[in-house]
């Protein structure tokens, strides 16, 4: 498919619609992206063709649910270059992958969680519950002015001995900027230390290959790259899986029961327990073929032309404080910044309600960073490659007019 801004949204059902007789211009896909009628086809064929559970059940139904639940695991093999389909956990997201790895892996008492201070709470509430209870302790890595990673710093604090799991963001929600992931890992392997990625901002744009980074987890959502919500994955090393032990059970989960005992199901299926989400997984299969139709790098410097065309034009705004480099090349689709004087929440509501620019605004799940630099909430536009470059015009001139006046 060659890149025609065009034809993509015609792909878009949902922007097709009028709200107050204007068009949706949807700007916060950070949170979640639309959806394309093939994703939409592709979920409703389940329903309408084979409406079953997968491996239970021996009928035609379950025959064709099942064939079609593996080849979504297959394909996001394929799309993050794991060795083996049975590496590749379906979970209902990003947050559910990373609450499986601190429930199932098998911590021991003093072993250190290392994560940055611009975690999402996803990556920073289940560190948090497991100090708590488990005798696992929580550490929280300082970044730089400039949210760099310093690894030197990093190197001494491995150094000390005891970390054993490194758990980061690969792109950062609320600044847009990535960390050094491949070097990040390569150091704490030198230590022994095994590292999860939250890639919940990275995998819909940016090429994920888990074998080419040696990373020993990897988490991410397909709602946030054209998939359905509530359907997300966790690549884990073949080796790693086979040592942890689910922490939810039930259907699926296991070869054999009695009364007193039970065998557990080899991988992936004993980590999925009960009927799982298999439109979901038919729907993601279909947003990973839709986003490989669409060259990443076009897809990528499309984006950025829109970023660096609304950076340009608000940096000029008076009262205007954005977060993160000014340089819209390291912030991938993400500005986020407040105007002294104004609510951010109302300056939401302004930018909805006169011409539909939806936005996301508050702390963005990241309330420890914003206490931390002492930061009030923020509004945070986020772009991707079916928005316009007259939907970044429109953004320009509806902001400066709401500074001007209020």
């Amino acid at each position: 498919m060659a890149y025609n801004i065009d034809n993509i949204r015609d792909d878009f059902p949902v922007l097709k619609q009028a709200i107050r007789g204007k068009p949706p211009i949807y700007f916060d896909n950070a949170c979640m992206t639309l959806r394309p009628r093939q994703v939409l086809e592709a979920m409703n064929r389940y329903y309408l063709c084979h409406p079953s559970c997968h491996k239970r059940a021996m009928h035609s139904f379950g025959e064709m649910t099942s064939a079609r639940y593996e080849e979504a695991r297959q394909a996001i093999q394929k799309f993050i270059n794991a060795k083996m389909p049975q590496e590749v956990i379906f979970t209902r997201n990003t947050t559910e992958s990373i609450n499986l790895i601190a429930n199932a892996f098998p911590f021991e008492n003093g072993d250190i969680v290392l994560t940055t201070e611009l975690e999402h709470n996803s990556n920073l509430l289940p560190w948090q519950v497991l100090s708590q209870g488990k005798g696992v302790i929580h550490r929280i890595f300082a970044l730089g002015q400039d949210s760099s990673f310093d690894l030197d710093n990093f190197k001494d604090i491995l150094a000390q001995g005891r970390v054993r799991l490194v758990s980061v963001f690969q792109t950062s929600h609320v600044t847009g900027q990535s960390l050094p992931v491949k070097a990040i890992i390569d150091v704490a392997h030198q230590y022994g230390v095994l590292v999860l990625l939250d890639g919940a901002q990275s995998v819909g744009h940016q090429k994920i290959d888990v074998q080419e980074l040696d990373v020993d987890f990897f988490g991410f959502s397909f709602h946030k790259m054209l998939g359905p919500s509530g359907m997300g994955a966790l690549y884990a090393k073949k080796a790693i899986l086979e040592q942890m032990r689910p922490f939810l059970v039930g259907g699926e989960t296991v070869e054999d029961v009695d009364y007193v005992s039970f065998v557990l199901a080899k991988i992936p299926d004993k980590f999925e327990a009960g009927l799982q989400n298999y439109a979901g997984a038919i729907g993601a299969k279909a947003a990973i073929e839709y986003l490989r139709d669409i060259p990443l790098e076009a897809r990528n410097q499309h984006v950025l032309k829109l970023n660096n065309f609304i950076t340009e034009k608000i940096l000029k705004l008076p009262r205007l404080n954005l977060l993160g480099p000014k340089d819209a090349a390291l912030r991938g689709g993400i500005i986020n910044f407040f105007i002294d004087g104004m609510d951010s929440g109302d300056l939401s509501i302004f930018l909805d309600k006169t011409n539909n620019i939806m936005v996301r605004s508050g702390l963005h799940c990241a309330h420890a960073w914003y206490k931390k630099h002492k930061l009030v909430s923020t509004v945070r536009v986020s772009l991707y490659f079916y928005n316009t470059m007259q939907e970044a015009e429109l953004f320009n001139e509806t902001i400066e007019k709401i500074v001007k006046y209020f």
